[in-house]
């Protein structure tokens, strides 16, 4: 019997354990706006785009790029504070060795491009840090919404970082599966002594 217990536990800690979640970190400098602010008029501010997705879902955009939808996703304005984006994101790869972040699926706009990697990344594995220069654009059609209203940044360059790291985590199933399979655990030994008595 206590084999038979041994080998259900083993098989639920086994079971879909580890997601591959991927973090990014993008940086840059902007001016724009968001809700009824506007920012960086007199000086570009300083931003970080932080986002998580799962390289399970590593999707193409046609033959020359590779993009994931992101799971949560975060702006930090310098000065204003951080921000969730409502409308759905992604982080992307070309072919041509450009990161980004642009709105979610395989063909919608990009929001900022760059910077440039020596080679073109798969969005399997960590990468980074990478600086160069990052290009802001297409931000007000159509509009994006974050829980701080609407954010725009107006079109320019801007020196930027990129960072993507590939960690497991586990997966909220995970813990619903092990719940399970103790609670089954629970219920043979509890048979077990009542026949025994």
């Amino acid at each position: 019997m206590k084999k038979y217990l041994l080998a259900l536990l083993l098989s639920v800690f086994a079971l879909n354990v580890n997601a591959a979640i991927i973090t990014y970190v993008h940086t840059g400098f902007g001016s724009g706006g968001i809700g009824d602010t506007t920012f960086g008029d007199a000086a570009p501010l300083a931003f970080s785009i932080t986002a998580t997705g799962n390289t399970d879902n590593v999707d193409t955009c046609g033959a020359s790029c590779f993009f994931i939808d992101n799971i949560t996703a975060s702006i930090n304005i310098d000065t204003l504070g951080t921000f969730k984006f409502i409308t759905p994101t992604r982080f992307f790869s070309t072919s041509g060795g450009v990161v980004g972040f642009s709105r979610a699926g395989a063909s919608d706009s990009d929001l900022f491009d760059g910077p440039t990697i020596s080679t073109p990344w798969d969005m399997l594995s960590s990468i980074g840090p990478i600086a160069g220069t990052g290009e802001l654009l297409q931000w007000t059609v159509p509009q994006v919404l974050t829980d701080g209203g609407v954010l725009f940044f107006n079109d320019g360059t801007s020196a930027s970082t990129f960072t993507a790291t590939v960690g497991a985590v586990p997966e909220p199933e995970t813990y619903a599966m092990m719940l399970a399979g103790l609670g089954l655990v629970g219920l043979v030994a509890r048979r077990r002594k009542e026949n025994q008595s």
